[in-house]
């Protein structure tokens, strides 16, 4: 036999569903003042979300926090290693260890160019003067190219026999290097006093 309810006036269900949704005011005023509005409220959700995770990562026993410690620290250190593997474009390696004399004879130039690294250069571009370029497939370390006007390719052929370097650029394939300063400084002391 069923039970009988023991109110029989109270049987009606109501659902918690609105009728209509409900309507967002607009906030008139300044776009500045919206944006912060609508900011400071998604920061103070955020907030309030993240009071509640650490409220309830208090509450759970200590086998799952030595979980998420490993985890965390797992993710770090994965974090760390694409950062040092993977380095930007902003990050620059110097100057290849290229240490670079040029002749001293004017009517014949030429550059010798020194890899003083621990590694090979392979694939090698020099650029001479933003338009004369020469290339090399491989110097291994501790050893040296000599780059001569005869070597050298422009767009309007090859450059002239009396080209005075001015610029220099060395290029590999995984590296770059400006030695204009090097170049430079090289000027000055052929320009200098002879000892």
């Amino acid at each position: 036999m069923p039970r009988a309810p023991s109110n029989p006036g109270t049987l009606r269900v109501m659902s918690a569903a609105r009728s209509e949704p409900l309507q967002k005011e607009k906030v008139e005023g300044p776009i500045g003042k919206r944006l912060a509005g609508e900011a400071s409220n998604h920061a103070l959700n955020a907030f309030s979300i993240l009071k509640e995770l650490v409220a309830d990562f208090r509450q759970r026993d200590r086998f799952f926090k030595y979980k998420a410690s490993i985890v965390a620290g797992w993710l770090a250190m994965t974090a760390a290693s694409f950062a040092i593997a993977c380095p930007g474009s902003s990050v620059e390696t110097g100057d290849m260890d290229a240490r670079l004399v040029l002749s001293d004879k004017l009517d014949r130039p030429s550059i010798t160019i020194f890899n003083e690294s621990d590694e090979a250069w392979e694939d090698i571009t020099v650029i001479v003067n933003g338009q004369y370029r020469g290339a090399s497939p491989s110097v291994a370390p501790g050893e040296f190219m000599t780059i001569t006007p005869k070597q050298l390719m422009g767009s309007s052929g090859a450059a002239p026999a009396d080209l005075r370097f001015n610029t220099l650029e060395l290029r590999t394939r995984s590296d770059s290097a400006d030695l204009t300063e090097h170049l430079k400084v090289e000027w000055e002391r052929l320009r200098g006093p002879k000892r």
